[in-house]
């Protein structure tokens, strides 16, 4: 049987050495055997339907990978390079995605409730169909209020809600919360309450909206509807204060998964 390494991505050194089938399998068996994965080197691998879940991925670098239906319900991707990344239709709920670079990553159908997303670089990021429930949100760039508004608008929106989206879907996020100047846009064709409805459910007083957004949407017919009361135990927790990080190793020889 083969035998993969899985090297760090500062410097080479292996961080586990695995016999397995392929490179998916031994992704798969060094997160079930709880093997911390730190800024590890996992660029391009080919694992959909991986289950990875629980799995500490802090750092690494997954860009061009392709994860399609991969289960990662739990996992650690703080800082991760996600770049480019299929993840369509994956399972990221309770995932920490904080400060991850999720840029042009495919993040369609995917299942990113109560997933931690603040500081998560979105740019060009396509999340069509992706659930979002009681997700703390980075609101940075304009994916994540167009998908939650276009997923609003289905059979039950204002006749302006289509120009709307289709300039949003267009919008060149050159600058953080320049969407913000579509939306005051819509003032004068009445599309700016609606808007603002459907996102105020979506603000948690520990995301990264601004405190114009905060304060429209507090002003919006829907209110932040107990926003706070609605988390669950997961978003709820103390993240501000844990470390985005942690960079020590938790051994300093390889581990060896299986025989060699």
């Amino acid at each position: 049987m083969p035998i993969y390494p899985i090297n760090h991505r500062y410097g080479g050194q292996p961080i586990a050495i695995v016999e397995a089938a392929s490179p998916a399998q031994a992704l798969e068996r060094t997160v079930e055997r709880g093997v911390g994965l730190l800024y590890a080197d996992l660029k391009a691998i080919q694992g959909p339907r991986a289950n990875l879940g629980g799995g500490d991925f802090r750092g690494a670098d997954l860009s061009h990978a392709r994860l399609s239906l991969v289960l990662l319900h739990g996992a650690d991707l703080r800082a991760a390079l996600l770049f480019r990344t299929d993840l369509q239709a994956a399972l990221l709920r309770r995932a920490d995605l904080r400060q991850a670079d999720l840029r042009e990553a495919d993040l369609r159908n995917a299942n990113l409730q109560e997933s931690l997303l603040v500081g998560a670089d979105l740019r060009g990021t396509m999340l069509t169909g992706a659930r979002l429930d009681r997700a703390i949100l980075d609101w940075r760039y304009s994916p994540v209020p167009l998908e939650l508004l276009r997923q609003a608008g289905r059979g039950n929106a204002p006749a302006c809600a289509s120009s709307l989206l289709a300039e949003l879907a267009f919008h060149d996020d050159a600058k953080p919360f320049a969407w913000l100047r579509v939306l005051l846009r819509q003032e004068s064709e009445g599309g700016i309450d609606w808007a603002l409805g459907v996102l105020s459910r979506h603000i948690h007083p520990n995301d990264s909206a601004p405190e114009v957004l905060r304060r429209l949407a507090a002003d919006a017919p829907a209110g932040l509807e107990n926003r706070i009361d609605s988390t669950s135990s997961v978003v709820r927790r103390d993240f501000e204060s844990a470390p985005l990080l942690w960079t020590r190793r938790r051994t300093k020889q390889p581990v060896q998964i299986g025989p060699l």
